[in-house]
């Protein structure tokens, strides 16, 4: 980002502040600042406390963000604490995301009937005290957006299809490897299944430390914690009521690649 500016602007006119300066360094940001030598400041949430001095904008980007809370003492809301400095200053706070906030979200909903466009960067109206919502309908360099195709899973277990993978999803991925084309399958769990339990008393394993389920990890036959890394042995029998009614649910990436192999045989995975 500072590239990005000292490319358009020039160095004399940028400071920054974030916590990787020296105590040398950010005094001479701060007084830089201070003087009003710098007229763009770019920075961590706690450069919202910078001196600047004719304020004309506020820029948030990626407001959805949730380390803008600070949680150390003093704790603050970076957005709070800039949306009270525009008012203040009278200028505009624009809080820029592709995935808004949702309470940033339904804030600029209430004025939507007023000729407001939706969505991706949210600007706030200093005079009136609304939320504004704009939108980029358009990409950098006029690129084309991908087509996004959502598949109900529900729908296809009704219709009969019990595996993890749509039955549009099994189609693409066969003409990918008719055409000889790659695909890229994510999936945000680690793992074989997510949690484990036991059907007759409804126990489930947990983390000693985190108390957080524990996800089942079929190549080391462990359970494992993926916060703090507990490991425990593969567990058989429950050890509330000591049932054999032990149950894995969830999907990880492992059961994922289990199903790849199962369904595409011949092709090769990783």
């Amino acid at each position: 980002m500072l590239d990005r500016f000292i490319a358009r602007f020039g160095t004399e006119k940028i400071a920054v502040l974030h916590s990787k300066l020296s105590i040398g360094e950010r005094h001479d940001e701060w007084q830089k600042i201070k003087e009003g030598k710098a007229k763009i400041l770019i920075g961590a949430r706690s450069a919202i406390f910078a001196p600047m001095k004719e304020l004309g904008i506020i820029i948030i980007d990626e407001e959805h963000d949730s380390s803008y809370k600070s949680e150390t003492t003093p704790k603050y809301n970076a957005k709070e604490v800039a949306e009270k400095i525009a008012k203040e200053n009278k200028c505009p706070l624009l809080l820029g995301s592709a995935t808004p906030d949702l309470i940033t979200y339904s804030k600029c909903q209430i004025d939507r009937d007023n000729n407001l466009k939706s969505n991706l960067v949210n600007t706030n109206n200093f005079q009136k005290d609304i939320p504004k919502l704009l939108k980029l309908t358009k990409r950098a360099n006029l690129s084309k957006l991908p087509e996004v195709e959502i598949i109900d899973l529900k729908q296809e277990l009704a219709n009969g299809n019990r595996t993890m993978i749509s039955l549009e999803l099994y189609k693409n991925i066969e003409e990918n490897l008719k055409n000889k084309r790659q695909t890229i399958l994510f999936l945000n769990r680690r793992g074989y299944s997510t949690f484990i339990m036991c059907r007759n008393c409804g126990y489930t394993a947990k983390c000693k430390n985190c108390n957080i389920s524990l996800t089942y990890h079929s190549y080391e036959k462990k359970l494992k914690c993926h916060y703090c890394g507990y490991e425990e042995k593969l567990m058989t029998t429950c050890p509330e009521c000591h049932s054999d009614k032990i149950r894995y649910f969830g999907t990880g990436t492992q059961k994922l690649e289990q199903e790849i192999h199962k369904q595409f045989p011949r092709s090769n995975y990783y």
